[in-house]
Parts: structure tokens; sequence; C-alpha cells
């Protein structure tokens, strides 16, 4: 059976790439916070919820290191890929398209070895049906959060505009903004949606027309929601 909890944070503290706060509504058990880029075999804990729901979480001095270079090289492909949003093509993204990266989408949660759930980091909790299924679920303007993970130190600074596809009578423009300041290891990514293309009937889901991506800018904003197996 399949539990949902909002799990929402209360007394948020950052640091660095650090974040501490509280899920509320967390069962009461204790369990690892994992990073998956390269497959569970090879995840990566990054914190801990306790099981009063006092949650810590830190990418600062978290590696890859001990993952093998084969490994790495089936997950890893070019930075302009490995964002939610992306450009057309690499040449679309301009410098620094070609950098290997890996994206983690969504904090997954260990307990005793065996996989117990999924958080979902959204600032509204409506953006978590078209984040699980964007063909048949609306977007909704708001942010929603993300890892990044790559082996060197990168400025990314450029912004892109495609024409998607509606239907045989409309094409939208699309806008994505990118402005952020990568190290190398595990780095959050923001995603802001400002704009949303309301489709009609008939068509496909409204979707994200105008998107802001950065490094995380505040933590507060930040709502835990966890899908718990």
């Amino acid at each position: 059976m399949l539990l949902t909890f909002l799990a929402t944070v209360a007394g948020t503290v950052t640091w660095g790439q650090g974040i501490q706060g509280e899920i509320p509504s967390h069962p009461k058990k204790a369990m690892d916070m994992v990073l998956m880029p390269f497959g569970l075999d090879h995840s990566i804990t990054a914190g801990q919820v306790d099981k009063k729901g006092i949650l810590s979480i830190d990418l600062e001095d978290k590696d890859a290191q001990n993952v093998p270079q084969d490994v790495k090289s089936m997950f890893m492909s070019d930075l302009f890929f490995n964002f939610h949003f992306r450009c057309g093509n690499g040449d679309d993204f301009g410098e620094n398209h070609h950098v290997p990266a890996a994206r983690v989408d969504y904090v997954r949660l260990i307990q005793k070895g065996q996989w117990a759930g999924t958080v979902f980091l959204v600032s509204d909790e409506n953006l978590i049906p078209w984040l699980e299924d964007d063909a048949y679920h609306p977007a909704v303007s708001g942010t929603f959060w993300e890892v990044l993970y790559l082996e060197e130190d990168l400025s990314v600074s450029t912004s892109c505009t495609s024409s998607k596809f509606v239907d045989a009578d409309t094409n939208v423009d699309v806008t994505y903004a990118y402005q952020l300041e990568l190290k190398s290891g595990f780095n959050w990514v923001e995603y802001q949606i400002e704009e949303v293309y309301q489709t009609e009937n008939g068509q496909m889901a409204s979707f994200p027309s105008k998107v802001k991506i950065t490094n995380l800018s505040n933590a507060s904003k930040i709502k835990w929601i966890g899908k718990y197996y």
C-alpha cells in the first residue's frame, strides 16, 4: 500500500550545501536519505531522517570516489542533457554543454538496506502529479529542486528559446534561463517555473513556458513530500 505524507520543513537551517529541518508527518522510523546518480548498488548517503522526523542532509562533503569509472561512464552524459529542462541540443545550450554530469531527480529513503520511499522537493505539492507524469497532468507555477553531479567547477550562464509543438496549428516558444555556479561534486539545482502555457481540451497537458534554473536560493521554501512504500 502506498502512503503519501505532506512533509513541511519547520525552522529550516541551511549552511553551504547542507540543510537541517523537520518532517512532521514522517513515519516513526529512522531512514537514510540517499542519492542514486549511479544506481542503487552505488547509492550515496547524503543525510538522515530520525524517528521524530528531524532531517539533516548535506551535499558539501559527498563525492563519488568509490564508484568505479566504468560505472560512472554508463550513467554520466553531457551537462545540457542532465537538466530537467533542456535546450534543443548542445549547440543551443552553448559553452560547456559537453561536460560530463549526472542528474539526481529525487532523494530516496533507505531503511535497513531497503528502499523505503521517495522524497519530492517542491514549493507546491500540486507540482508532484506533473513531475510524475507531465504528459497527462498540467504544470503549475512554482519551484522544485534536484541534485546535479559533475567532476569539475563550472559557471553556467546561458539561455535558450525553442519552439514546442502542441498540435498541427500551434507551436509555443519556451524559454529556459540558466545561471549557476557549480562545483565538483553534488550541487542543489533550483527550477523556478515562472510561466505556464495553458493548453486547450484535446491538446497536451499545460506545460512550463518560462523557467529559471539557478543554485538553491532559499531552502525554507522547500516542502518535503514523501511517498513511502
